[in-house]
């Protein structure tokens, strides 16, 4: 009896210790994740004490309450291993979802950098065209051929008028945007974007991208799980009193009712408006990091078939 007691105190003091461990190694973790986590040691603990308290009730409690000690010691020592695991592999995905928006961050920035060689050529274009114009106009005035001298400076006018087709002030996001729309364009989806994201502004350029490339990848999918015809975008983009603000929605599959097995169950990917996207969570969880850490807030809802993402965030 006393090798019963001495193990079952060895295996109490072991959970306990691996408890008091495992607090420490999920310190990063939010307070009510870590509680969360912790109820595994927690019911180990109370399962070996149960073993302990069988003994007026059961007249072999020494055995179970052996093999009980003994469990709680072995789970002792693997309840630190288990949950590094769990934390090395949540880390390596995050790691992984981070290198992929700093790539997707390098593909804006190369796109916008092809932009503004496309921007120079043109430039270039209308500089020459507006000599051309200007030296017939002043060929036509040496002459005293009015007209021709209109003709050519309605032609100069129209040289220099170019439509603009930027979508913000922005050049990281104006050419994510860009980038996003012609992705659009190839999936059938119509992009209606009204973003007003000034130069300037003090959001970092990859939390920018991670932002917005997250969420618009999550629309696009979501579309692209519907009939052509049925594909549509809305993003809307506006600083707010300090904050800003970034909403994105659009339309959803319908649940499968059709009867059959799991049928009428709303999958996750469905309530978020995904589809099959393996990255999402980890998406939503980048984007949330990036808005709780500037003092803000991500929602997401669903409604009548059409899915909303919401960011705000303190600029």
């Amino acid at each position: 009896m006393n090798i019963v007691y001495a193990l079952g105190a060895v295996s109490f003091g072991a959970l306990a210790v691996s408890t008091v461990y495992l607090w420490w190694l999920l310190r990063e973790l939010p307070l009510a994740r870590r509680a969360v986590n912790l109820l595994m040691p927690a019911s180990q603990i109370l399962f070996v004490a149960s073993a302990f308290l069988l003994r007026p009730h059961f007249a072999a409690w020494e055995a179970v309450a052996l093999l009980a000690a003994a469990m709680g010691v072995v789970c002792a020592c693997l309840n630190p291993l288990f949950f590094r695991s769990l934390l090395d592999a949540e880390r390596a995905g995050i790691e992984a979802e981070r290198a992929a928006l700093l790539e997707d961050q390098v593909a804006a920035q190369e796109h916008y950098a092809l932009l503004m060689r496309r921007t120079q050529a043109e430039g270039d274009r209308v500089r020459t065209e507006l000599d051309a114009q200007l030296a017939q106009v002043e060929a036509a005035l040496a002459t005293g051929d009015d007209a021709a001298a209109l003709t050519h400076l309605a032609g100069a006018a129209e040289v220099v008028r170019t439509p603009d087709d930027r979508f913000c002030e922005h050049p990281v996001v104006d050419a994510l945007l860009a980038a996003k729309a012609a992705w659009c364009a190839e999936e059938g989806v119509e992009l209606d974007a009204d973003a007003t994201v000034p130069g300037d502004l003090a959001t970092p350029d990859v939390e920018l991208c991670a932002l917005f490339a997250n969420a618009l990848d999550n629309a696009v999918h979501a579309c692209t799980a519907l009939p052509t015809g049925k594909r549509w975008i809305r993003l809307y983009a506006h600083p707010a009193q300090g904050y800003f603000l970034l909403e994105v929605e659009n339309p959803v599959a319908a649940p499968d009712t059709s009867g059959r097995e799991g049928a009428g169950r709303e999958t996750d990917a469905a309530r978020h408006g995904t589809g099959a996207l393996p990255r999402h969570g980890l998406g939503l969880a980048i984007m949330r990091q990036i808005v709780e850490r500037r003092d803000g807030d991500l929602a997401c809802t669903r409604e009548n078939g059409v899915f909303t993402l919401s960011a705000l965030w303190k600029d």
